[in-house]
């Protein structure tokens, strides 16, 4: 019993140092292979890049309520329909834009003067949509579409292979928040979230600025203003307007259209009146879009009944605004005419403002530079006083 114990215990000790043994071998080989506990190697364990992959995946729900993971932040993007590539441009991220919808190549937009190589770009579609094959043939990793609803974005993903991330453009009036969500939104997918919050914080720091100069304004002494020519699917005559007009709300400027009964208000398509109604009006200022200046300026030179009946043509009170829509709206425009029309109405309050400085300070913070000088020689000058001009 004993020797059989004896030599059971030492084959038991032999097995055991071969185990032992062959762990250290394996120890050691799979420490030189990862380069050590402390990384001498730029390779990693297979666990950690596991890992590292779920750290940079995200999902987010887009603003039709749909749900789009990345496995990776986007490298090559798209924005389809109105305002999608004027918000990338907002983002710093015009490097990264793959192709455009082919008008965008000859059209007179900020973000276009700010950055022209855009419009190199390959030809991805028409406007409003696209064209599926050459969304394809572009390759981007993510398509920003504005405009569209759940089933249309889902449709266009299922068409092409490529997520579709849908924003809402919101307005710079009742649904500014709407809008600031969707920055915030692609600043997540992108992975530009700063950039999101600082223009978000300028946003609201430059309309807190306006109405904090004319907020003590009783609202029976506050200017009565009219703005017509608003552009909707092109230049329209002076009875185009907008009644909830985001610059003469920022500047404390009373809109003689905004008790309009809310049938007759239309933003998509736009909303009209009838040229008597606005005599009726007779606003203290009258302000133009200029996109719209070659229609409305024969409906209001000597000698028509507007030029006659309206005293702010009289009294040399008419004004020139950058334009309203262009492809959707202009939101840089509406702070800076809401800054010349605060400067023109209220100039003790607004004395300290150069507005071609201050154009050019919102368009470097919307879009990285300054472009009034272009954006005001497509416009024959840019915010001006027309009187002069009729």
């Amino acid at each position: 019993m004993t020797g059989r114990n004896s030599k059971n215990n030492g084959r038991f000790l032999e097995m055991t140092a071969a185990i032992a043994l062959l762990l250290t071998f394996l120890f050691v080989t799979s420490t030189c292979k990862n380069g050590g506990r402390d990384g001498g190697s730029s390779s990693e364990p297979a666990r950690d890049v596991t890992d590292a992959r779920e750290d940079t995946s995200i999902t987010v729900r887009d603003m039709a309520g749909r749900e789009i993971t990345f496995d990776r932040t986007p490298e090559r993007i798209i924005g389809l329909r109105a305002g999608a590539l004027r918000l990338i441009t907002w983002l710093n991220a015009s490097d990264m834009v793959a192709g455009i919808e082919e008008p965008e190549r000859n059209a007179d937009r900020p973000y276009l003067f700010a950055h022209p190589e855009l419009r190199e770009r390959p030809v991805i579609g028409p406007l409003m949509g696209g064209d599926a094959e050459l969304l394809v043939a572009a390759r981007p990793d993510v398509i920003f579409m504005t405009f569209a609803t759940s089933g249309q974005a889902d449709e266009l993903q299922n068409q092409t292979g490529i997520p579709v991330v849908v924003l809402d453009y919101g307005d710079f009036a009742e649904r500014r928040g709407v809008l600031l969500e969707s920055l915030e939104l692609m600043g997540r997918v992108l992975g530009r979230e700063e950039r999101a919050e600082e223009l978000t914080r300028f946003i609201r720091s430059s309309i807190r600025d306006l109405k904090d100069r004319t907020g003590d304004v009783n609202s029976g002494e506050r200017p009565r203003a009219y703005v017509g020519g608003i552009s909707y699917r092109g230049a329209q005559g002076i009875n185009a307007t907008e009644p909830h007009y985001p610059p003469f709300r920022f500047a404390g400027i009373d809109n003689v259209a905004a008790d309009l009964d809310e049938q007759l208000i239309n933003p998509i398509d736009g909303t009209f009146i009838d040229k008597e109604q606005l005599l009726m009006w007779n606003p203290d200022v009258l302000f133009v879009d200029l996109s719209s200046w070659q229609v409305v300026q024969p409906e209001i030179r000597s000698g028509t009944p507007l030029y006659n009946g309206l005293s702010a043509i009289g009294e040399g009170r008419v004004y020139g605004l950058l334009p309203y829509n262009n492809y959707a709206a202009n939101y840089e425009h509406m702070l800076i005419n809401a800054w010349y029309a605060g400067k023109q109405l209220y100039p003790g309050r607004f004395d300290d403002i150069d507005m071609a400085d201050k154009a050019d300070s919102v368009y470097k913070a919307f879009l990285g530079r300054g472009v009034y000088d272009q954006v005001s020689g497509t416009m024959n000058g840019g915010l001006r006083s027309l009187s002069g001009e009729l």
